[in-house]
């Protein structure tokens, strides 16, 4: 069995997608701007997202501030990707 994997360099990652579990509704946040305090509430139906000071909004907006700060580093000894399944590779099993 084999996985195809996908590469994302840190530069191609345009936008943090939050999709709201109470109204599927979706918001893209571009990573460009990511700064500060994630989104306490989704913007459609008002429904609860990330409570202040808890947990995940702070894991949140650490994972923004460091997005930004790896995008912005002028370093070229060393590059940051995202590694991932590409969700539409079908895996075969091979029988002998």
């Amino acid at each position: 069995m084999s996985d195809k994997l996908l590469n994302i360099n840190l530069d191609d990652l345009t936008a943090i997608k939050i999709t709201c579990g109470h109204c599927h509704a979706s918001a893209e946040f571009p990573v460009a701007r990511l700064q500060g305090d994630p989104p306490e509430r989704c913007f459609h139906c008002r429904g609860e997202w990330f409570a202040v000071n808890s947990p995940q909004a702070t894991a949140l907006e650490h994972l923004f501030r460091a997005l930004g700060e790896l995008r912005s580093s002028a370093v070229s000894e060393w590059r940051v990707q995202l590694v991932m399944k590409d969700p539409g590779f079908q895996r075969t099993g091979v029988s002998i």
